[in-house]
């Protein structure tokens, strides 16, 4: 029997009152940098002997990015730290199985070929070995897309680039394979125009690269290499045409995941799921959910006993909000079962999952208390479904704060420790003063909350049509925006003149990007000149000063 839904906003109203779990430590990463060149933080994972390791960006200076890989204990002690800089760098982290931390440097010259370093560290982040990823014949990498370690840490990249302009011009994608000590193993170059997007290595030790290119577009083709770098087999697979994004990973038993975004006509959007057969690259099934007017993938994670969890985002205006939370059958691609955020209800805005081999798993993001100002915001949730604890953010709304989580891991009493990011925005000049990243450990509180899913839930083994009925009720017929993802022209309708004659642009960092009047029940916004991201859609009134806002993604 299912909890009827008053009760359930009511139980997690009881929630949120008295199972806020305390702030065991809260560490700041501040860089001391003049806005906009605040430190941010991008990504967490456990290592060795209780502690983690955290990616920070944490200053700019002109062209040139610093970035801080972190080592600190779990009770929150910092204990080692690694910086690498360069020219518009970023960083990305893998954490080897002997005691070791491998990072990845990319670096954009202006105007010249990107360059590609790996840093080996030990555990107390020092350095053992580099190198620069490069081939011979002058070949110029643009895309180094996928970073992979394997059980031995043995180092795996791939990506695309082309030889010299001229006689041996030829755009190519390659796949190489390094020892734990980055000398290379073999490599492996395709001549054809394509991209070697993601990589993935088997517990056979082979190696999986799914190539997508836009002249193949929207099929996928599924190549598998030998340990020792032999060409084995070639798989074409066609995805569906709408798509604009491409993600993957591997199950238990090395079958690959294809998910992600997908236009299903011009005012509709969905999640794609495909499961393509290790064995003999056959396609098991190919899903369409969580279809809506906006629908957004935030996150989708696999925990060791095969379970996918993912959080999405459906819009259909700013009052018709929903976050769901839901866990997938991987067997059959069928939606076990559903929790519901409506956004209108308790302005939570997920972002992040954070799963492991242990019974419960969690769920980050921020909570809104209005348009501009929010404090970081998790859920602990049994895998039945079944909400576990409410954790509430270190920081107040009440201090004019943006303050959000983007990560987190657990630790060995199934604890969060999140990652996360804060502002302080001022409302009358529209400038964000202070960035600043931080890490939180939340304290050992159990229960507190409604052990009953949230919102609207679907049953185990419910169909993928009676999945696709429930997404479609959840909206009205108020404020439409479309389409989302956007290119070029963003379209707002539905809206009530009475109420609303303002529309306002914001990136994520709450800085104006450009701003309109309307008089009419529709209104358009050129939007070509943003670059991809997300932005914040503010519909305003300039007689009372009444807001509401919606999220949207510039994607070309």
């Amino acid at each position: 029997m299912k909890t009827p839904k008053p009760i359930l906003f009511l139980c997690l109203l009881v929630g949120q009152l008295t199972s806020f779990s305390q702030v065991q430590w809260y560490q700041n990463q501040d860089g001391n940098n003049q806005i906009p060149n605040g430190t941010v933080g991008t990504s967490i994972n456990p290592f060795v002997n209780n502690s983690f390791i955290a990616c920070y960006q944490w200053k700019i200076q002109n062209d040139n990015y610093t970035w801080k890989i972190s080592k600190t204990n779990v009770n929150g002690t910092e204990q080692r730290c690694f910086f690498v800089t360069g020219p518009t760098t970023t960083a990305e982290v893998r954490i080897g199985r002997y005691n070791t931390v491998y990072v990845l440097q990319r670096s954009f010259p202006q105007g010249q070929n990107p360059e590609y370093r790996i840093y080996k560290l030990d555990a107390n982040l020092n350095i053992q070995t580099q190198r620069t990823i490069s081939f011979p014949n002058s070949f110029n990498i643009f895309n180094l897309n996928a970073f992979e370690l394997d059980n031995s840490d043995n180092v795996y990249v791939a990506g695309d680039g082309q030889y010299p302009v001229g006689p041996g011009f030829s755009p190519a994608s390659f796949v190489l394979k390094a020892d734990k000590n980055l000398n290379t193993k073999w490599s492996r170059m395709d001549s054809v125009q394509t991209s070697y997007a993601r990589l993935h290595i088997t517990h056979n030790g082979y190696v999986q690269v799914v190539s997508d290119f836009y002249t193949s577009f929207p099929d996928v083709k599924i190549i598998r290499f030998s340990q020792n770098g032999q060409l084995v087999n070639t798989k074409t697979i066609q995805t569906d045409p709408g798509r604009y994004s491409l993600y993957s990973m591997l199950d238990d038993e090395d079958n690959l995941i294809l998910y992600g975004g997908k236009s299903v006509n011009d005012t509709t959007q969905a999640l794609y799921l495909y499961k393509i057969a290790y064995s003999n690259g056959r396609v098991v099934y190919r899903k369409t959910l969580f279809t809506a007017p906006g629908s957004q993938l935030n996150d989708l994670k696999m925990d060791k006993q095969g379970n996918i969890f993912t959080v999405v985002a459906l819009y259909a205006g700013s009052e018709n909000q929903v976050y769901k939370v839901s866990r997938i059958n991987t067997s059959n691609g069928n939606i076990s079962w559903n929790i519901s955020f409506n956004y209108g209800a308790d302005s939570c805005m997920l972002s992040r999952l954070v799963v492991d081999d242990k019974d419960k798993f969690y769920v980050v993001g921020e909570k809104r208390g209005c348009t501009y100002f929010s404090r970081g915001f998790a859920m602990r949730i049994k895998k039945n479904g079944h909400t576990d604890e409410i954790l509430g953010g270190p920081d107040s709304i009440n201090y004019q704060r943006t303050h959000y989580l983007v990560d987190g891991i657990t630790d060995n009493n199934n604890q969060l420790i999140a990652l996360g990011n804060t502002n302080d925005f001022d409302t009358l000049t529209g400038v964000t003063t202070y960035y600043r990243s931080f890490a939180v450990r939340y304290g050992a509180q159990h229960g507190g909350g409604c052990d009953a899913p949230l919102g609207k839930g679907e049953a185990e083994g419910e169909s993928e049509a009676e999945e696709t009925k429930t997404e479609v009720t959840v909206f009205n017929e108020k404020t439409v925006v479309y389409p989302n993802p956007v290119q070029d022209e963003l379209t707002v309708s539905n809206q009530s003149v009475e109420e609303y004659d303002r529309l306002a642009i914001y990136n994520m960092q709450g800085t104006l990007q450009q701003q309109q009047s309307f008089s009419g029940a529709k209104a358009r916004m050129d939007v070509s000149g943003l670059k991809d991201g997300v932005y914040l859609l503010i519909l305003r009134s300039s007689a009372t000063g009444k807001e509401k806002n919606v999220k949207f993604i510039v994607k070309r």
